[in-house]
Formats: structure tokens, sequence, C-alpha cells
């Protein structure tokens, strides 16, 4: 994966930079998230994404818990599947896998259970 990186001032005038984990568009919520890793912390946060000219944009802050659980599972999905991508010879494209390396031999279709809570 590419690094991507996003950089935002804080309300002290701090300057920080991030590793964009991923981002997400909700239906539901019609808006566009992009959850991070603080580079100098390590802290993982998310936000609120709004674009401006098609590249740039500004962030907003998350204000309830029903989007702060949607991205929390986000997440929790999102380490899952990269540790499906650490086991040797899985690339985690579970519609056409065939490489058996996932336990018990079972297909990655298999081994990940979608109805399962985190």
């Amino acid at each position: 994966m590419e690094d991507r990186k996003i950089t935002f001032t804080q309300d002290n005038g701090k300057e920080v930079e991030a590793e964009i984990l991923f981002t997400h568009f909700s239906e539901e919520t019609k808006k566009n998230y992009v959850v991070f890793k603080v580079i100098e912390t390590g802290e993982l946060s998310a936000a609120i994404f709004v674009e401006k000219d098609g590249y740039t944009g500004e962030i907003a802050q998350i204000k309830t818990e029903e989007e702060w659980e949607m991205l929390e599972d986000l997440l929790n999905d999102y380490y899952d599947r990269q540790e499906l991508e650490d086991v040797d010879g899985c690339d985690s494209n579970c519609d056409s896998c065939s490489c058996h390396t996932c336990p018990s031999h079972n297909s990655c279709k298999d081994y990940i259970d979608e109805d399962e809570e985190i």
C-alpha cells in the first residue's frame, strides 16, 4: 500500500501529520470519513472529511456516538483484513481466494464469519 498522509492544524496552531488508514463514505449519514494514525504519537482517530475542490478539504469533528461505533466496527474489520494479508500467500481477496493458507485449510471466505460480532 502506498503511503497516504494527511496534515491538519490543531486549534493551538500546531501542525499534525497522520497516516490515513482508510476512508469511508456512509450511505446512511451521507458523509465521508477518514480514519488515521497520528505519526508522532501513534494515536488512532477519525474525522469527517468535507471536500472543497476535489483533492483538498477540511476535517470536522465526529459528534455522535453512532458514528463512532460505526467507525470502530470498520476499524476492527480493517485490522482483521490486515491480519489476513499477513497470512503467507493470502491477499484477502476472498471472492477469488484459493490460497488454502487460512486456518484448517479453509478458504478465506470460510475463515471470515461476517455475522460474528467483534
